[in-house]
């Protein structure tokens, strides 16, 4: 597998970080400096850095400084780099996120109930009276 690249996180963090991805974002990168604390410990450079950029992310250093050093966690630990793997697969999408939407039922579907289609769910959906 390729090695995890503090420019490919910083790709990723600084949109993240800005609001450039809304809600969403803030929910991704807030996932992230919990797996940091929780895999360094609150007092690592790592998660220092991870909660200065949810406290200041107007200041773009704390970006890169995150970034590299989980590169240099994910060189040294296989399991780092296979979780920040995919945290970037599930959070690339949010930061380059198409505008327009296509959703389509076809083919051989049988839609015997609702469908939803849309962009990006942030909160319960629910069909129907609220349960008692």
């Amino acid at each position: 597998m390729d090695p995890i690249s503090a420019a490919a996180l910083s790709a990723v963090l600084v949109p993240l970080a800005t609001g450039a991805a809304g809600e969403a974002g803030k929910l991704a990168l807030d996932r992230l400096v919990t797996f940091v604390r929780d895999r360094f410990g609150r007092g690592s450079p790592a998660a220092e850095a991870g909660t200065e950029l949810i406290a200041h992310p107007a200041e773009e250093p704390d970006a890169p400084r995150l970034a590299v050093l989980l590169e240099q966690a994910a060189a040294d630990e296989d399991d780092v780099a296979d979780w920040l793997r995919g945290w970037m697969q599930s959070s690339a999408p949010l930061v380059g996120a198409p505008t327009e939407v296509s959703n389509i039922v076809a083919g051989q579907a049988r839609v015997s109930g609702p469908v939803i289609q849309a962009h990006t769910i942030s909160g319960p959906i629910t069909f129907g009276p609220p349960a008692p």
